[in-house]
């Protein structure tokens, strides 16, 4: 890092050092002077509002825990059996000693986060023409999209599940950067402030720049500054917003809102050359597998050391108690041993080396050809892809026809034979579900959306794992409940 860098960290540590998300530290005359400085020109706002990013991609939000990763072992994805030492994770287990930890830790890095955000949102405003307003208004609603999707998550880990009883006190809801505790909220009232936020942010990118030029082309017109046009994929733009908002709406059990919102995206590429479903060929390449489906991923997070947490927990020579892996049998259903699946065979293979008889996983592993380093997939871990548009779609259409069509376009571009008129809708979304995410953390989210009453057990052969509100709800950390 930087020395520039360093002050932009000195001024969010000084500023917002903090045990949990309510206990905050007033601003001192100090604190004020180095935000000053740093917000006196563009090159510092734009710096600050990269750490937000930076931040996303920490190991205690999508950098692993929300992605490959807590949430996954919570979907039972992997095989943490026996010995294994996520056994106690994926028992659900929560008040013991390792899943309370990461879980403590997921809510203080998210509302950290969320304070930064506000921090950031209450400087623009402070330091207005440092940049134009063109520019203000993407950063402005990347940063409270932000916000939002930071919400929503804590909402659907910790929060009730929503289509039982949605009145329940849920979370604090921070849409400033005060200092005093917030109240927990019901998860309807967290979810109308979702939604809100989510309505704002839109408005400030109604003309970013992602909807003319796409995600890496850049736009010269717009700005010569790089940082405002280009690479518009590694940051929630308009239509990545748009995508969260479907997720939120259909989280929320607004089937309608949720269909029209995912069409307007689905009709827009449709329309435009700039976002396409990936080819058979790109997902399988011998050299330079593209296994993120990067074309048709409208946000992806930039994370640069992805590749070690790719050798921490999937390689094939960590012991059979460390590494996240599924049982062979288990990976062969969901996948219904069909190797003509774009997402089956790049991404999971018998090792090799390292004594394994399980497949393990390889979506994130790195390109071998050092000639195409540049791949956009490099270091990305996907946050919204057309795929989920298609299944919100699906789940969310008038008729049982109209659902099918939906799949069907989806099976068609991951190598696979249409479904049959009388096919059962909600059993093949479940299936797309298992197959489309893994190592994303969308699975245990889906499961506790429906209320799934029973989900496969990831760590037997065969057998499911009963579900209720005990293994739904992440319970509160204690930094939170000691301050309510």
């Amino acid at each position: 890092m930087n020395q520039y860098l360093n002050k932009i960290a000195l001024c969010f540590l000084i500023a917002f050092s903090a045990t949990s998300c309510s206990d905050f530290l007033d601003v001192v005359p100090q604190d004020k002077i180095l935000e000053n400085q740093i917000f006196e020109n563009e090159a510092g706002v734009q710096n600050v509002h990269n750490g937000l990013y930076m931040s996303l991609s920490s190991n205690n939000l999508y950098g692993q825990q929300l992605t490959m990763d807590a949430v996954e072992i919570l979907g039972q994805q992997y095989n943490t059996g026996g010995n294994h030492d996520k056994y106690e994770m994926g028992t659900y287990a929560y008040t013991e000693a390792n899943p309370k930890a990461v879980f403590s830790n997921v809510w203080e890095k998210a509302f950290t986060t969320i304070l930064y955000v506000n921090k950031f949102l209450e400087s623009m405003k402070e330091h207005s023409g440092v940049v134009s307003q063109e520019k203000a208004d993407l950063l402005t609603g990347e940063a409270i999209a932000i916000r939002a999707m930071l919400h929503f998550d804590m909402l659907r880990l910790y929060g009730p599940i929503y289509k039982v009883d949605a009145s329940l006190p849920a979370i604090p809801y921070y849409d400033a950067a005060v200092t005093v505790n917030q109240p927990l909220i019901s998860a309807k009232d967290a979810m109308s402030k979702i939604l809100a936020d989510l309505d704002a942010a839109l408005v400030l990118l109604a003309k970013d720049p992602v909807v003319t030029v796409g995600k890496y082309n850049g736009n010269s017109d717009f700005d010569a500054n790089p940082y405002y046009s280009y690479n518009r994929g590694n940051r929630l733009n308009y239509l990545a917003v748009k995508c969260l908002k479907a997720r939120v709406l259909l989280y929320s059990g607004d089937k309608t809102g949720a269909y029209a919102t995912a069409n307007e995206v689905i009709n827009f590429t449709k329309a435009s050359p700039l976002f396409r479903w990936t080819t058979f060929l790109e997902a399988t390449h011998s050299i330079i597998p593209d296994r993120t489906f990067s074309p048709e991923t409208f946000f992806a997070l930039s994370d640069f050391t992805l590749y070690n947490k790719q050798k921490n927990l999937f390689d094939s020579s960590l012991p059979d108690d460390e590494i996240y892996a599924p049982l062979l049998n288990r990976i062969n259903a969901v996948f219904e041993s069909n190797d003509n699946d774009y997402r089956n065979l790049p991404s999971w293979k018998i090792p090799i080396v390292g004594g394994k008889t399980q497949k393990t996983f390889y979506k994130y592993e790195d390109v071998t050809d050092i000639v195409n380093l540049e791949e956009p997939f490099r270091f990305q871990i996907p946050m919204f892809k057309l795929s989920e548009m298609y299944l919100i779609a699906a789940e969310a259409a008038p008729s049982p026809a109209e659902s099918i069509t939906f799949l069907n376009t989806l099976r068609f571009n991951r190598g696979l034979s249409n479904l049959a008129a009388t096919a059962n809708v909600t059993t093949e979304i479940t299936k797309e579900y298992r197959k489309e995410f893994i190592g994303e953390g969308q699975l245990f989210f889906y499961y506790k959306r429906i209320n799934s009453t029973t989900i496969p057990n990831g760590s037997a052969a065969s057998g499911n794992v009963t579900m209720n509100a005990l293994q739904y709800v992440v319970p509160l950390p204690d930094s939170e409940i000691n301050f309510q």
